[in-house]
């Protein structure tokens, strides 16, 4: 079979083009795109394996150093380990998948990675940052009321802004059956849907989400608000802090 060179450099410079133009959409970078294209253009260097020679450990060692100098040129040095680490697992991805459905045929494989690869990497990255969004939601909650510590899976909800007005301190929904000693006690206001009331809210001694200490009121609620496994539900004012 007659392997065209220019073919090659088209199809090798598509392949860089799309895992760093999938890595930075991945990791929300929004480089410009004038360096995904230097980047490529740069990862064209790989093509020298095939005219020099180079035993083994040399070209993992070169190969290593390209992708380091493609991630830096496309990213810079900001949260690099983190970009050089998504870099090589979209390419496992992607390579994996294609060499998975294509096989050793060369011309199945050009075809899978001129079509089908973009379908791909969209599938891989929307399934990814469901999980990463699912991850930043839950939380380590530790209350402790005297000499009683509860530990909770917190549920950060963008839906909870309530503030009490007088303390200015966001609360946090827990169920009311919790054997709580405390007896500060604070009548928040809130509104919903046509209609006003007022949720009881307790100080206690501490609670931690994450391990960092949060200044909260505890507001008491019924068990049928909790749901997808939390047990406290967080206030939204609280992303910032955790």
């Amino acid at each position: 079979m007659k392997v065209y060179i220019d073919l090659i450099i088209v199809i090798n410079f598509f392949y860089d083009f799309l895992i760093i133009s999938s890595t930075s959409t991945l990791l929300k970078r929004n480089i410009n795109l004038k360096k995904v294209f230097v980047s490529s253009l740069v990862g064209e260097l790989s093509l020298l394996t095939l005219f020099i020679s180079f035993d083994k450990t040399l070209l993992i060692i070169f190969k290593v150093l390209l992708s380091v100098l493609m991630v830096y040129i496309s990213f810079g040095r900001k949260k690099f380990l983190e970009n050089i680490f998504y870099f090589y697992i979209i390419t496992i991805v992607l390579g994996g998948s294609c060499y998975l459905l294509g096989g050793d045929n060369y011309l199945i494989n050009i075809i899978m990675l001129m079509i089908f690869s973009p379908i791909i990497i969209t599938l891989y990255i929307k399934s990814l940052r469901e999980y990463k969004e699912r991850i930043n939601t839950h939380h380590d909650v530790i209350i402790i009321d005297g000499e009683n510590t509860y530990k909770f899976n917190g549920y950060l909800d963008t839906g909870n802004k309530l503030i009490d007005p007088i303390t200015k301190l966001p609360v946090i929904m827990v169920s009311k059956d919790l054997p709580i000693i405390s007896k500060r006690y604070f009548y928040v206001p809130y509104t919903v849907v046509n209609s006003s009331s007022v949720l009881k809210c307790i100080k206690v001694d501490k609670v931690l989400i994450d391990n960092r200490l949060v200044s909260v009121l505890l507001g008491l609620c019924d068990n049928n608000i909790f749901s997808d496994g939390a047990d406290v539900i967080l206030n939204d004012s609280l992303r910032e802090m955790i």
